[in-house]
């Protein structure tokens, strides 16, 4: 019978090694978890380790500029939920991801969490180290499932709920993707005009000596103070840049900005859905881990990027710590609609809460759905007919002259 060399922790601090005769994997671990432990790394005796990445210094300083994007981590997630379901032990598990993981720096970090695993920690806490790559919602969850045993459907869970994040933003960038592209054509097409063109005929309508009308002036001098004055340009946008990057200014202009983004037609609507669809889907994701609505609330909030709605969701969090339910509080706040308040009324009285989210949660995702077809539909002809105006006046503006030297030749 095959002989497997394990590792285990016996206590919250104490890890064991020792060997154990079984079947196969999955009967080795039952056999350590009778025992009383919980496996953290498990190989057949002979066989070499799983593997780590190699040292930062084998692969150079480039590895500390790259990032971990959120498809790294998605994957990760994804992975992880598979292997811990398979019974594969969690210590094993980490080393498969990191030797499978092709973004260097995550494969670091991945690396540095099976030590710290094999030095005692758990999952949670040593994601808790890499704040940068792991989320809040993301460790919480995490130290949710272990603390109930259930790491695996929690991993499951995340994994999905992370894929329908990325499917609503991959939506909504692929339906700006092409007024995006019509406005960059287009921007670069009156640039070259302004610089190549317009100068071209400037020298035939000087040798005219004939006095030019009005739009050709305009354009004449746009064109002369794109061309001798570009420089200074630059340089304007980048001291805006600068400028707009200090601590103060961020902040007052975060303000701005999320104030500006819940008021413009149309748009304001839509990204207050999207937020809408967002923090019910975050909050249904943790009560259904088990977490209790204050610290689901709690660790939801920082999720929230725009300032307004996260100063409403605080105050609703102190109103719930003296004692209101979660509806009460969220009818003395304007800001949230009366739908979902009285859905969430619904599921406090039903004991539903976390079902009535998801509910509430895929209502208004299909709304952003109809919104974004809605303002994409409108964005493309309206970004066309302003482009067509510039470049209709800039036509108009060079053939004027022409036109008046034909008709005084005539």
């Amino acid at each position: 019978m095959p002989i497997f060399v394990y590792q285990a922790k016996k206590g919250p601090q104490e890890v064991v090694d020792g060997t154990i005769e079984a079947e196969n994997k999955e009967a080795a671990v039952a056999k350590i978890e009778q025992m009383g432990y919980i496996p953290i790394r498990l190989n057949l005796k002979g066989s070499p380790a799983a593997g780590g990445a190699p040292p930062a210094a084998a692969r150079g300083l480039g590895v500390y500029f790259e990032r971990v994007s959120a498809r790294d981590l998605d994957v990760f997630t994804d992975q992880l939920a598979t292997l811990v379901k398979s019974k594969v032990p969690l210590f094993d598990a980490i080393n498969i991801l990191s030797s499978q993981t092709e973004n260097p720096k995550f494969k670091q970090i991945i690396t540095t969490i099976s030590g710290q695993l094999k030095d005692g920690m758990t999952l949670s806490e040593a994601l808790s180290k890499h704040p940068r790559v792991f989320p809040p919602l993301y460790i919480n969850m995490v130290r949710s499932g272990e603390s109930g045993g259930v790491l695996d459907g929690t991993l499951a869970r995340l994994a999905k709920f992370r894929q329908e994040q990325e499917e609503v933003k991959a939506n909504i960038s692929t339906a700006l993707a092409y007024p995006i592209f019509i406005t960059l054509v287009g921007v670069v097409s009156v640039i070259i005009l302004l610089t190549f063109g317009v100068p071209r005929l400037v020298s035939m309508f000087s040798e005219s000596k004939q006095a030019l009308p009005l739009p050709t002036r305009m354009l004449i001098s746009i064109s002369s103070g794109i061309r001798n004055y570009w420089y200074l340009g630059i340089a304007f946008i980048g001291l805006a840049v600068f400028a707009l990057q200090q601590k103060q200014v961020v902040e007052k202009k975060k303000v701005v900005l999320d104030k500006l983004a819940l008021k413009i037609p149309l748009i304001g609507n839509f990204n207050k859905k999207a937020m809408l669809a967002e923090f019910t889907r975050t909050f249904a994701l943790l009560l259904a881990n088990g977490v209790p609505v204050l610290e689901s609330l709690q660790i939801t909030v920082p999720t929230i990027n725009n300032d307004i709605f996260k100063a409403e969701l605080e105050k609703v969090h102190s109103d719930i710590v003296v004692g209101t339910s979660l509806s009460q509080s969220m009818k003395k706040s304007s800001w949230f609609p009366p739908f979902l308040i009285n859905m969430i009324a619904v599921g406090e009285r039903g004991g539903n809460l976390q079902e009535v989210l998801l509910e509430v949660a895929v209502f208004y995702e299909r709304e952003v759905k109809k919104l974004n077809k809605i303002m994409t539909s409108l964005l493309e002809p309206a970004i066309i007919l302003v482009m067509g105006l510039v470049v209709g006046f800039i036509v108009m503006a060079m053939l004027l002259p022409i036109f008046e030297i034909n008709m005084a030749v005539g």
